[in-house]
């Protein structure tokens, strides 16, 4: 199975922002992530939106969030550009793979 791509943005009041983000840079579970803006992630894992939902509201309970799936190919918007050229290699690597099962 591949690494899908989300986007995790959690609320201001997170509970322990440390632990999420510990667990989000040490974890098995995410192969790469990005967090340019404050409170908003973009990880890559081969595990479903369930299943890291599931992690992280055990790890902070208390936290509201959304995850969902991204497709890098299609992002706009306005960002340093060290911030686009961790997009882009990952939108080619994403379009690279969907050409190969084609």
């Amino acid at each position: 199975m591949t690494d899908r791509t989300y986007m995790l943005a959690l609320d201001a009041g997170v509970s322990d922002l440390e632990k999420v983000c510990q667990w989000i840079m040490t974890s098995d579970n995410c192969s790469a992530w990005w967090n340019h803006l404050p409170l908003v992630f973009i990880i890559e894992s081969k595990l479903g939106t369930n299943a890291i939902s599931e992690k992280l509201h055990a790890l902070v309970p208390e936290t509201h969030f959304l995850l969902t799936a991204v497709d890098l190919a299609d992002a706009r918007g306005w960002l340093p550009e060290i911030s686009w050229k961790w997009v882009e290699k990952r939108a080619l690597a994403s379009t690279a793979r969907h050409s190969m099962r084609v």
